[in-house]
């Protein structure tokens, strides 16, 4: 195991503490997920998405630096309170929250998903029902809504959201958003049968020729998700991706503002991608896709 990978276990390892420590804490702002209200619910959707980690300034410039995101704070003056929503393009795809655990000081920072679903407590009882765990139990978050945050049978973390103001329209990101969510799994076959029930999903076999073993989650005509074996030796983990114009380009600005590279820009099912760790530790991916706005990845 190379010191990148190592250091991604170390990530998925040290998360579960850190996540119960900060989502457990009632001093945090968590602003709405759909900013204005859009009212619309739908199911399966990955709508959001929270980086945890022990210096959320240093995320929010190399962030910045690399895709042009911007960001507001909310909170007190006290830095281990605040809440940092991330926008991209002027529009919300995120949180930043500081590492209020006392876990030591090493770089175990992650990004954790959030699935919209119809309801949070029903979606506790399928994901215990499939072997799951519930690290945080559904409650009222604020603005934000109803969630909860699991782990799958693997270990791999999510978290669910029923949204108190809608779930962002359906279309796919824009350059330096979101574009997918990929869960590295030791059996994607059971994971994907697992999913299926929390967010009421097809289950279908990826339709790329050379994708032998990968799965799509879709629901309402949009693949959501996929679920591959893991391509490296990792713990089973969700890996968010975010659309970009040229991988290669960015994986320079990413090293050049402190990221180390993983995953060298690869030719993968008909497109280019690379996985980077950002400066705190947390890892992500790139990836080129070049169909146009309002199209389903």
């Amino acid at each position: 195991m190379n010191s990148a990978t190592s250091r991604i276990a170390r990530a998925i390892v040290a998360l579960t503490a850190m996540l119960t420590a900060n989502v457990g804490s009632s001093e945090v702002y968590w602003p709405p997920i759909a900013d204005p209200p859009t009212g619309l619910q739908l199911q399966g959707k990955w709508v959001w998405a929270e980086l945890i980690t022990r210096d959320v300034g240093l995320a929010a410039e190399f962030y910045g630096r690399v895709f042009g995101w911007t960001f507001e704070t909310f909170g007190p003056e006290n830095d281990l309170e605040t809440y940092t929503l991330v926008l991209a393009n002027g529009e919300p795809i995120g949180g930043m929250l500081y590492d209020r655990s006392d876990k030591p000081t090493q770089k175990s920072a992650r990004w954790v998903g959030l699935i919209s679903v119809a309801d949070a407590k029903a979606a506790r009882e399928q994901v215990e029902r499939g072997g799951g765990r519930t690290l945080v139990k559904p409650r009222k978050f604020g603005a934000r809504g109803e969630a909860a945050l699991f782990t799958d049978p693997e270990g791999a973390m999510f978290g669910v959201i029923r949204s108190a103001s809608g779930d962002p329209e359906d279309w796919l990101g824009a350059e330096n958003t979101w574009l997918w969510a990929e869960l590295w799994a030791d059996d994607p076959l059971a994971m994907g049968s697992f999913y299926q029930s929390i967010g009421a999903y097809e289950l279908l076999r990826d339709p790329f020729p050379q994708a032998r073993g990968v799965f799509h989650l879709a629901s309402a005509g949009y693949a959501r998700a996929g679920i591959r074996a893991k391509p490296i030796d990792v713990p089973s983990t969700w890996i968010p991706y975010v659309r970009v114009a040229d991988v290669e380009r960015i994986v320079s600005l990413a090293r050049a503002a402190g990221a180390q590279v993983v995953m060298e820009p690869v030719r993968v099912r008909g497109t280019t991608a690379a996985l980077l760790l950002d400066p705190s530790g947390a890892p992500f991916a790139v990836a080129e896709w070049p169909a146009s706005p309002g199209d389903a990845p």
